[in-house]
């Protein structure tokens, strides 16, 4: 017998190495690729020439390699044979031609759109092509049935839009001192670049000394590394962050040189919520130093007044400032524990240590690139924990409260907007509005459905002028389509990249009896899921590997175009997206109309020569080549050298880029959005007007109580579900390399309780529980941890395994998302976001119900891993 060949590692055999971007997240961190001479990718690591990520990745970047690899990937076209559809339900796969699948795919797509192409409900969620999104435009359909956006920043999008004219927001690593999370792990596990950010935030600590409290129910990962962790009672955030208004408005802890300076603060306000207008529509200010109203842009304006009460043309009046002040009385610290569960104490406490930290009492300066700009070295970030509640508008804006209270929006050290792609080196974000003010941009994932009776959208999107599409509500309708007048069904669904069966709020079965109404599924997508499975007929894609791109994808802190470009040929009988929509729009007639809808989209409009032209069908290189074009005039050849045009993003877009304008404090144009809605509700006789969340629309945040604090007391528990950096924004647990990562975690695979309230309970770790909701229902082994708020009962992401066979993935009692709500009384009324924590009831049972018995699932491992609260086995 021959010897055995010696074993040579990896990353020593003769290859070459590719530039390009990971795609296992939607974010877009650098990679350089290990091919072998073979032709193998043996290695992925992170570029260090990028000043982003600087040669990080994540888990998830590592083990795209699996992604890849994967023996389930979808290997060419397929049909559904067997007209039975759900869940576990073999679908039967046969294998046809590219030409078959077209035909087959492109003729019900042509039947529909000939009836009504409102029967066309697309799910397209690859976040890094934007030109994939919007490819329904191209025949002015506005259906919507993809999580993106919604579910983590329904209404976190829109308001960033109106703070910062931006999609999203950070806080300043680079001279942050004092960093607050509530309700994310920017800079440690999730979020915005989650490889970059957290390179950014250790050097800060380190070099700096920057410190760093955690505000959220559970010890996560941003907690536990964190200075302190301060635990808190579920959707209660906006509360704590009303009552550190209330201590630094009370203590006069707050820049009032920039209130008054650089936001709409001192604007008066009349008794109906509306500025106070001259004729001319111009706004009025009190001037303290001669005692009368001015116009806001009065060259001989002196002190202006923050509080007090006038009158000015006839009506009582109050500055803004004072408006916030007046609903602060009701938030003292002492009076939102009660509802928080944060004494007191830690508040004020916290909002002293803020007031320090940003350097307000001594007005600190700081020179950057030749300008003089305020120093506000302490900042309040947040992300979809916080935020996702069903009042998610006002819960937002209560958090940039914080901020602006600090003076530090937008400025070296504190609270900053974070484009989603500049398209452009000098394409600014920020354009002049009406009375001083910058332009708010809340619609920052494109244009939305005007107003329409009956809706010509089956998720009621004609009625959310300022918000996110909001998908869940696709189920709402469905169930009571007279009550919201639809004169439509939509019953031909493509997807592409998108699991709504798996990631879509409310009960499964009631999905699947919205699947089951569809006369025709396609999808393209590279490996099965809990979607491809309902499909008729597969489309295969590319992977990461073997396909271009261009993208900037809010990065904090950086800017400029990340090029992907494919490292090996295709493995298997797949096309790239674009070959695919772009194929499907050529045969719908609809090509010339979707390059031009392209050419808006993606920025070539501003320089024709890069316009997309009529009759052209344009690869997924050329139009990574335009965009490339686009953003600094180079062509593919220098991408692929260099592998991306990363730089620190440009200060004088970063620090103050509203220079000379005005912020949005006080949030006029809810009224003005409320008003005129409500006004064509009227006109149209839109029957269920009168019950419409019309209270949500608030220019102020409230003390309001969320409604999942209403349900009925015998759901005595909070339920929340969290994630990790391994399972941040999907792609995870049919990688292998992440399975075993997670699997491996005892948090991941049991429900998480705090052991004085299982005590309480007469519970112990590894009983069987049935969780429930008013909504629905899970089940799962109890797992215990100091680290959880008493109130709260906490799911890892990695439980929401309804039983099936995707290949790898261990079933799990359930999906958390049947125990959300998914109406409009849990909706946000303003942005469509929905509420994303849940009251529960917990029950302990002697044995799993019968459709858990049968092995294959995650709770098989407690044999082999260790539960919270109990003792590893030997």
């Amino acid at each position: 017998m021959a010897a055995n060949p010696k074993a040579v590692h990896n990353s020593i055999k003769p290859g070459r190495w590719v530039r390009s971007t990971c795609k296992m997240c939607l974010h877009s961190c650098t990679n350089l690729i290990h091919v072998t001479e073979d032709g193998i990718i043996n290695t992925v690591e992170g570029d260090p020439t990028n000043p982003s990520n600087r040669g990080k990745l994540c888990p998830k970047g590592n083990s795209a390699i699996m992604r890849h690899y994967d023996p389930n990937r979808f290997k060419q076209p397929l049909k559904r044979t067997n007209p039975e559809k759900g869940p576990n339900v073999d679908p039967k796969w046969q294998p046809i031609s590219w030409d078959e699948a077209f035909d087959i795919v492109a003729g019900k797509l042509k039947e529909a759109l000939a009836d009504d192409p409102r029967r066309i409900i697309p799910s397209l969620e690859d976040f890094q092509k934007m030109n994939i999104w919007v490819w329904p435009l191209a025949f002015g359909n506005f259906n919507f049935f993809q999580s993106g956006g919604t579910m983590c920043g329904g209404a976190y999008h829109p308001v960033n839009g109106y703070i910062h004219s931006a999609f999203a927001a950070a806080n300043d690593a680079k001279y942050c001192n004092f960093w607050v999370n509530d309700g994310t792990g920017d800079g440690f596990s999730s979020h915005l670049h989650a490889a970059a950010q957290s390179y950014w935030v250790a050097n800060a600590r380190v070099d700096r000394g920057m410190k760093c409290v955690t505000v959220e129910p559970r010890l996560s990962i941003s907690g536990a590394k964190s200075e302190e962790w301060v635990p808190i009672r579920p959707a209660t955030d906006r509360h704590f962050a009303l009552s550190l208004c209330h201590v630094m408005v009370s203590e006069r802890w707050c820049d009032f040189a920039f209130l008054r300076r650089d936001t709409n603060a001192p604007y008066l306000v009349g008794p109906d919520g509306y500025f106070v207008r001259n004729a001319a529509g111009k706004v009025y200010v009190w001037d303290e130093t001669v005692g009368q109203a001015k116009l806001w842009d009065d060259p001989t304006l002196g002190k202006l007044a923050l509080e007090g009460s006038y009158t000015v043309e006839g009506k009582a009046c109050k500055p803004a400032f004072q408006r916030f002040r007046d609903i602060l009385a009701e938030c003292s610290p002492e009076a939102m524990e009660k509802i928080t569960t944060v004494p007191a104490a830690t508040v004020r406490r916290l909002a002293k240590q803020l007031y320090d930290a940003a350097e307000i009492a001594r007005d600190s300066k700081i020179e950057i690139d030749g300008r003089i700009l305020p120093l506000r070295p302490a900042a309040y970030n947040y992300y979809r924990g916080a935020q996702g509640h069903k009042l998610g508008f006002q819960t937002n804006h209560a958090f940039k409260m914080v901020n602006f209270l600090l003076g530090n929006i937008d400025a070296p050290g504190g609270h900053m907007g974070v484009t989603l792609d500049d398209q452009w080196v000098e394409h600014g974000h920020i354009e002049p509005g009406e009375n001083g003010m910058i332009k708010p941009t809340p619609h920052q994932l494109g244009p939305v459905p005007p107003f329409s009776w009956p809706p010509q959208t089956f998720h009621l999107m004609d009625y959310f002028p300022v918000g996110v599409h909001p998908p869940h509500l696709n189920l709402e309708v469905f169930m009571n389509p007279e009550k919201y007048g639809l004169e439509f069904r939509p019953d031909t669904m493509v997807v592409c990249h998108s699991n709504p069966l798996w990631a879509m709020q409310g009960p499964r079965e009631k999905w699947f009896e919205f699947m089951r109404s569809m006369k025709f599924i396609v999808v393209s997508d590279i490996i099965p899921t809990e979607t491809t499975q309902w499909a008729d007929v597969i489309l295969p894609s590319h992977d990461v590997f073997e396909s271009w791109n261009m993208t900037m994808i809010e990065p904090p802190h950086t800017e400029g175009m990340c090029m992907r470009q494919p490292a090996v040929p295709p493995l298997y009988d797949t096309k790239s997206e674009e070959e695919i929509f772009t194929e499907l729009a050529d045969r719908l007639g609809v090509l010339d109309s979707y390059n031009q809808v392209l050419n808006f989209a993606l920025g070539f409009v501003n320089k024709p020569e890069l316009m997309l032209q009529p009759g052209i069908r344009y690869t997924d290189k050329e139009i990574a080549r335009r965009k490339g074009l686009l953003w600094n005039g180079q062509d593919l050849d220098w991408y692929m050298e260099h592998g991306h045009a990363v730089t620190e993003r440009r200060n004088d877009k970063w620090y103050r880029p509203w220079e000379g304008l005005r912020l949005h404090f006080y949030i006029e144009d809810m009224l003005k959005q409320r008003d005129d809605l409500r006004a064509k509700m009227d006109a149209a006789g839109v029957p269920y007007r009168d019950t419409w969340a019309w209270d949500d629309y608030q220019p102020l945040p409230t003390t309001r109580l969320d409604p999942v604090h209403e349900e009925p007391p015998e759901y005595d528990l909070y339920g929340i579900f969290f994630k990790d950096i391994q399972l941040n924004f999907g792609e995870s647990l049919s990688n292998p390399w992440i399975q075993d990562i997670v699997y491996r975690d005892p948090v991941h695979i049991a429900f998480m309780l705090n052991p004085q309230t299982a005590a309480k309970k007469g519970l112990k770790a590894t009983d069987i529980l049935k969780v429930e909701s008013p909504y629905g229902r899970i089940y799962g082994r109890l797992g215990l941890s100091e680290g959880w708020h008493p109130d709260t009962l906490g799911v890892s992401n990695s439980l929401s395994r309804a039983k099936g066979k995707l290949g790898g993935v261990k079933h799990a009692g359930g999906h958390f998302n049947d125990l959300l709500p998914y109406d409009l009384r849990n909706t946000d009324g303003v942005t469509g976001q929905p509420e994303t924590v849940c009251k529960l009831r917990i029950t302990r049972l002697d044995d799993w119900p019968q459709f858990l018995k049968d092995g294959g699932s995650v709770y098989d491992l407690v044999d082999e891993i260790a539960l919270p609260g109990k003792g590893r086995k030997h």
